[in-house]
């Protein structure tokens, strides 16, 4: 059984100078993979242009309806981790989406994706969770 598996981001300089690549266990490996699928847009990476999600097609769009927008993100984002991330079973995706008031030198509005992605590690049956949270849309208003 596999325990150690190379952490992300990948760097290829080690293998030129010989050294060796950082590991990491396995629950580590998968939250980088499914942070790698929610960054990526479609077509990013050319081998696979199904790796990826959608919320990427859609930033800079103003949503008419959050919830069928919100429900089509989840959906994307859980069928790219049932699809790439094949360490997983019973992967389940909750998806909030807020406005924030974002102030740097002038007022924006963001909108702020969070997932949470529960699921079972197959090799070893164990709970796994993961969140993270995205800042998209920079809509300028004054």
């Amino acid at each position: 059984m596999i325990t150690d598996y190379y952490k992300l981001p990948f760097q290829p300089n080690k293998l030129m100078s010989k050294t060796e690549h950082p590991k990491c266990p396995l629950p580590e490996s998968v939250a980088a993979l499914i942070h790698l699928i929610a960054i990526s847009n479609f077509g990013d990476y050319t081998p696979d242009p199904s790796f990826g999600c959608e919320i990427w097609e859609h930033d800079f769009e103003n949503i008419s309806d959050s919830q069928i927008y919100r429900e089509k993100l989840r959906f994307s984002i859980q069928e790219s981790i049932e699809k790439h991330e094949t360490r997983l079973s019973n992967v389940k995706v909750g998806l909030q989406m807020d406005q924030i008031d974002y102030r740097m030198n002038q007022r924006r509005i963001k909108s702020r994706i969070r997932i949470k992605v529960d699921a079972t590690l197959t090799m070893t049956n164990e709970t796994f969770t993961y969140t993270d949270q995205f800042y998209i849309g920079p809509l300028s208003y004054d």
